[in-house]
């Protein structure tokens, strides 16, 4: 009976909430609650692909609570697995591409190949994806230097530091805009721009001032 199933891919372990095990469970369930053909209700067409429920019910049915069936259908609604249409006293809940789990036992073996291809390259897309955003969030990583552990820079920015003003002289910098923050207080978003902005300038104002020193304390004492 083609109410009787539905056709899950092996690709879905790839899927970025299949680890959610509760968004993973409610959008398991409402692939088994969506209809399989049209019905009306109440002088609503629900559309194949569609289910009336709330969240009440979706909690009651799924066993999970009502925050994490909101939690759940918000990630689902989110990244377009469903749609949602709220009412005053129920939802209707959409499956975005219901078709793909419906393939008829009647489609000939080219159009099954033909789907199998353009759901390998989907996957392929989305596990290209996944690996260039973790390698973005890698560069965004902000680690933690100095002796107080207070200035907080990316790779990427303190190579750029490195190159720009070389290493000794950064970590110089790195070292007193530390101990400025241990001594004041001093808070900034962004320590790579307060570096750049006014610490060098104010370590060579610093050492500066202690060459001075040195050269005059030299001359009171010869």
């Amino acid at each position: 009976m083609a109410d009787a199933f539905i056709k899950l891919h092996r690709k879905l372990l790839d899927w970025e909430w299949y680890d959610d095990p509760n968004t993973f469970r409610l959008f398991i369930h409402c692939l088994l609650k969506a209809n399989w053909k049209a019905a009306n209700w109440h002088g609503l067409e629900i559309q194949p692909g569609q289910f009336v429920t709330s969240l009440a019910t979706l909690s009651e049915e799924t066993q999970l609570s009502v925050r994490q069936v909101r939690v759940a259908l918000d990630h689902l609604i989110m990244t377009k697995e469903l749609t949602n249409k709220s009412h005053s006293k129920f939802r209707i809940i959409t499956v975005n591409n219901w078709n793909l789990y419906q393939v008829s036992d009647k489609q000939s073996d080219k159009q099954v190949t033909k789907k199998r291809q353009t759901n390998d390259k989907q996957v392929t897309t989305i596990e290209e994806y996944k690996e260039e955003k973790e390698e973005e969030e890698l560069k965004n990583i902000k680690h933690i230097y100095g002796e107080y552990s207070h200035v907080r820079l990316t790779d990427d920015e303190r190579d750029r530091l490195f190159k720009d003003y070389g290493e000794s002289e950064t970590l110089e910098a790195i070292k007193f805009l530390d101990e400025y923050i241990q001594m004041k207080g001093y808070k900034a978003k962004d320590h790579n721009l307060a570096l750049r902005k006014w610490v060098f300038n104010a370590v060579k104002e610093q050492r500066t001032k202690q060459q001075t020193q040195s050269i005059f304390d030299a001359w009171k004492n010869a």
